[in-house]
């Protein structure tokens, strides 16, 4: 009827003034004009497919562009022979439905109509979610465009999993998705799972929407790899709409934080209470709540008498069931890598009505987002730094400091001026420690170079390349190799001939840590940070200031080197010297920042993948690690397989 023609067009021409207010064309975009004189790598049939209504955005060519608003709706005059087929069009559809296929190009997950435009017109008036098309696909000419760089791995996952509306905007996302779902990019997945996955797909965008998912700044799919990752272990697809509309409310958090262009609050020190009588009162509360400590309970991937990072936690666990005695209970849960064995200790955890559970390792953050997302009543911290999480807060030393003194000091011992650094993985904040201490060492001694090894390299004899290079000072692991005690950690002069010598050995505090986490929770500061940066991660880093890093000094260390450190340390703790301020230059005479410059911002610390002028190294190729520290590097390293190739 011509009345549903005019009601139509009465939506389209509010579209067009929209888009005129807004600063927007207004009108449907043609691929033609897109592409201009290039047309792409090739063109692919794809064959007849349902699409989705959605990514049916314009017109391949600009000849009937101009008679639809931006929105695909109706916008000629009611009285035109136009009008009067897309009513009988749209007669058709309420009697019978339209079955015949329009022709489409594909484009970067976006459809242009070549024939059935005024079929798309009035399936979109009707809020039909798909439509049947015959797909031609137009590659893209190859570029080091993100966009470009996203859609060839798209494709990749299309040719296994021929889905659409997988949009996404980081690279490694389609083999991310894959890999939770129990498939791969390689082997053809079964045609089951890819209705459930598309069904799937549409269920969870629409309830994304519902709750105002088009205003975040990401992409459905960006949004829907979160939610298989948050629902992995509880069956992520074929949940009931209901069952999707809880599960998208309790992610809500989670997606709007990932949303945001600067995620992460990073907390430099601990939040002092404020004013006498606040402190009078919330000691009155801390009295009361000794009569129920607050209850810890540690989750481990790996054992204390085989990690040497996960006892320097546990140690700091005890530490701090000595340093609070009665006002705290701390339980640990050794070894439970697997997804099963962490939440069996985490139920277990709850059961016995633990405050506080405590994950040390970025390995561990999706599962603890699972089981924060599980059991809203209990707070989850993970010890990380760079990962965000809205319902997980992470914590993590500033070690960078301690690394710029050791730097200094080991620049004034070494007379050939070269020192080496031996790294354990590269994870965000590593390479930081690396450049800390770097620059220390250059300000020392300005003809310095650190000849920079990688522990998590298969392969390769660090100890013979080091001492072919004539280094004869070494920053060795922060804590002793549980599997090789013989090896140097800290601060090491190498002899040839007998015993290395330790001279300083950095020291993360997580007994102190820790008491300053429970202080925080019980006097209340820990909820009001969480209610002031609400819609953002929360990163506690603390460094020097709050006596949660330090750097130990051996005995028989020279008056002056003692001092140098201490003067440093001390400008460090006043913020009046900081090693990533002024002038920086990476290697190849990169300049990073120039003089003068302010200090870098802790996002900026935090993900460095450049290394100082002074560094004799590179950062490995991801298929030079170990198992060992494969799932560090997946979870939180600096390095991916797609980017093996930039650093060359």
């Amino acid at each position: 009827m011509i009345e549903d023609y005019r009601k139509a067009c009465k939506r389209g021409r509010r579209e067009v003034s929209y888009a005129i207010s807004q600063g927007r064309y207004p009108y449907l975009p043609a691929l033609d004009d897109l592409l201009g004189d290039g047309h792409g790598a090739g063109e692919v049939p794809v064959g007849v497919r349902e699409i989705p209504m959605e990514l049916v955005v314009g017109t391949k060519t600009r000849a009937r562009s101009n008679v639809f608003s931006c929105g695909f709706l109706p916008i000629a005059d009611a009285d035109t022979e136009f009008a009067a087929k897309w009513s009988r069009l749209y007669d058709a559809q309420v009697a019978e439905g339209i079955r015949d296929p329009v022709v489409v190009y594909e484009y970067l997950q976006r459809f242009y109509v070549q024939e059935g435009n005024k079929r798309v017109s009035v399936l979109r008036s009707v809020g039909a979610p798909t439509i049947m098309a015959s797909v031609t696909r137009v590659m893209p000419v190859p570029s080091d465009d993100l966009a470009v760089r996203c859609y060839y791995e798209f494709v990749q996952l299309y040719r296994v999993a021929p889905i659409y509306g997988l949009r996404f905007s980081e690279e490694g996302s389609c083999a991310k998705l894959a890999a939770l779902l129990g498939h791969d990019l390689e082997s053809p997945w079964p045609e089951d799972d890819v209705r459930r996955i598309t069904s799937t797909l549409s269920q969870f965008a629409r309830s994304y929407r519902a709750r105002g998912g088009d205003l975040l700044a990401q992409t459905v799919a960006d949004a829907f790899l979160l939610y298989v990752k948050a629902y992995a272990t509880s069956g992520p697809l074929g949940v009931s709409a209901r069952e999707m509309d809880l599960r998208v409310a309790r992610l809500w958090g989670e997606l709007v934080v990932a949303a945001q262009e600067d995620a992460i609050a990073y907390i430099e020190s601990p939040t002092e209470p404020r004013g006498k009588v606040a402190s009078s009162v919330k000691g009155i509360v801390r009295g009361i709540r000794r009569a129920k400590p607050l209850r810890m309970a540690f989750v481990y991937d790996r054992d204390p008498a085989t990690s040497g990072w996960t006892a320097l936690h546990d140690r700091g666990r005890l530490d701090l069931q000595e340093r609070l005695d009665e006002g705290v209970e701390t339980s640990s849960f050794c070894g439970r890598a697997s997804d099963e064995d962490f939440d069996r200790a985490v139920a277990a955890a709850v059961a016995d009505e633990a405050d506080v559970i405590v994950t040390a390792s970025p390995r561990q953050m999706e599962q603890t987002r699972r089981a924060a997302l599980a059991y809203p009543a209990t707070t989850f911290i993970n010890c990380s730094v760079n990962l965000s999480s809205n319902a997980v807060r992470t914590f993590y030393a500033r070690m960078y400091e301690a690394k710029f003194l050791m730097g200094a000091l080991a620049a004034g011992m070494a007379e050939n001026h070269r020192v080496g650094y031996l790294a354990s993985s590269p994870i965000f904040g590593s390479v930081a420690e690396i450049n800390a201490f770097a620059v220390g060492a250059a300000m020392v001694d300005p003809y310095c170079t650190v000849h920079l090894k990688w522990a998590s390299a298969e392969g390769y004899d660090w100890r013979g390349e080091l001492e072919a290079a004539d280094v004869r000072v070494l920053a060795g692991r922060d804590y002793p190799n549980p599997h090789d005690p013989s090896e140097p950690y800290g601060l090491t002069c190498l002899h040839r001939t007998e015993e290395s010598e330790r001279v300083a050995t950095p020291v993360w505090d997580w007994g102190r840590y820790y008491e300053l986490i429970v202080r925080s929770i019980q006097d209340d500061r820990w909820r009001k940070e969480g209610s002031t940066h609400r819609d953002h991660a929360l990163n506690y880093w603390w460094g020097m200031s709050a006596d949660v890093v330090r750097l130990e000094l051996g005995e028989g260390l020279a008056t002056g080197q003692r001092r140098l450190v201490q003067t440093l340390r001390q400008a460090l703790v006043e913020d009046r010297l900081h090693p990533f301020e002024g002038m920086l230059v990476a290697q190849k005479g990169v300049v990073v920042r120039g003089e003068g410059a302010p200090r870098l911002s802790n996002e900026e610390i935090a993900s460095m993948r450049w290394l100082n002028e002074n560094v004799v190294g590179r950062l490995p190729k991801s298929w030079e690690l170990s198992p060992a520290v494969a799932g560090d590097v997946a979870t939180s390293g600096v390095i991916t397989p797609a980017t093996d190739a930039e650093s060359d």
